[in-house]
């Protein structure tokens, strides 16, 4: 009936609030680069990290949660440096003391990530977006984030060098 809203858009309404792409300039590394070059550039995930951060006005202090591309354990560690949510080598003392885990002060991937997920490639970045609005809304079941988050971050990556980071709010 014309003025009815349906059930499901009474929900609880989450913000894109920005999306910043990146690919690699020359300079950056990349595992796959026949050399190293003299003067170094950023890696793409930190130019479009911070893209997204100034674009949306939150700091990466301000998360509550976060997917980071984690296609393999080690990529994790380092996307929480490179996208600005610790600093280089905080992390072991992170993953350590239970920071990232869903309980922790900084949750990554509550979800399991794509390692436990898989990697649907060119979904990986729509199934980050979907699982922090299901945390933003609190209906994400046992993977819950406790404590009524309300800011979200997703961060994905592609060989050879292509990122792209979202900043989503309630």
């Amino acid at each position: 009936m014309l003025g009815e809203v349906h059930p499901q858009l009474e929900r609880t309404p989450v913000l894109l609030r920005s999306v910043a792409f990146r690919t690699r300039r020359f300079g950056s590394f990349e595992v796959f680069s026949p050399s190293i070059p003299v003067e170094s550039a950023p890696p793409p995930t930190t130019e479009a990290a911070v893209a997204a951060f100034e674009r949306a006005g939150i700091e990466p202090s301000d998360v509550d949660v976060a997917q980071l591309q984690d296609t393999e354990a080690g990529a994790e560690l380092m996307h929480l440096a490179e996208t600005g949510l610790c600093a280089h080598g905080e992390q072991e003392g992170l993953i350590r003391d239970g920071a990232t885990e869903i309980g922790g002060a900084l949750p990554v991937n509550p979800d399991g990530g794509c390692l436990a997920n898989g990697e649907p490639i060119g979904a990986s970045g729509l199934r980050q977006v979907h699982e922090v609005v299901l945390q933003l809304r609190g209906t994400a079941g046992e993977r819950q984030v406790p404590g009524d988050p309300k800011v979200g971050f997703t961060h994905v990556y592609g060989a050879p060098g292509v990122s792209a980071c979202t900043v989503l709010t309630r």
